[in-house]
């Protein structure tokens, strides 16, 4: 199953693509981060020691854990804001630590962790008009650390408000594949 994870309310590129892979048949959920109510991680540890693999405070975080648990792939599509994730969705991928293995181990010189055995990718999209090209490269390179961090396949994209249609469907035939 895919996940798309949108907080792109005014722009629609997280719908365009969800509809883009029910085009192909594929199994989509979407999640629109316009009315979750989810608190920040207080890294408190509660998930590791208190009750395992579940945040201690009660949110909406609840219900869109479970969502991307039972995830194959997940989509974030979010606003890019200086070169990283919109507040809402940094709230969400800060949660998703859960995910997987609670334990980091060192490859390559770098911590990252073992993610639940079928989540298998991870796509970033930042929705951004006219984004500096630092910019550009502060949200690739943030995605694709998330990507090694997580030990999955996955990229990047950062789209203008008005993304074509051609530029949508390239991004739905790599997610889909």
């Amino acid at each position: 199953m895919i996940t798309i994870l949108s907080d792109d309310t005014s722009q629609n590129i997280g719908k365009r693509v969800y509809e883009g892979l029910c085009e192909r048949d594929a199994e989509v959920e979407y999640i629109s981060l316009d009315d979750v109510n989810m608190g920040p991680c207080f890294s408190c540890g509660g998930c590791t020691d208190k009750t395992y693999g579940k945040c201690i405070h009660r949110d909406d975080g609840d219900w869109i854990f479970g969502s991307l648990v039972r995830s194959n792939i997940m989509v974030w599509v979010t606003p890019v804001t200086w070169g990283s994730y919109s507040f809402k969705t940094k709230r969400v991928l800060d949660k998703c630590a859960l995910i997987g293995d609670r334990h980091y181990y060192l490859k390559n010189r770098e911590l990252v962790k073992k993610m639940a055995d079928n989540i298998q990718g991870f796509y970033g999209i930042g929705i951004k008009d006219h984004c500096r090209e630092e910019e550009k490269q502060a949200f690739e390179n943030l995605v694709a650390e998330n990507i090694n961090i997580m030990s999955v396949a996955g990229n990047a994209y950062v789209l203008d408000n008005d993304a074509s249609e051609k530029i949508i469907m390239k991004i739905v035939e790599e997610i889909s594949r």
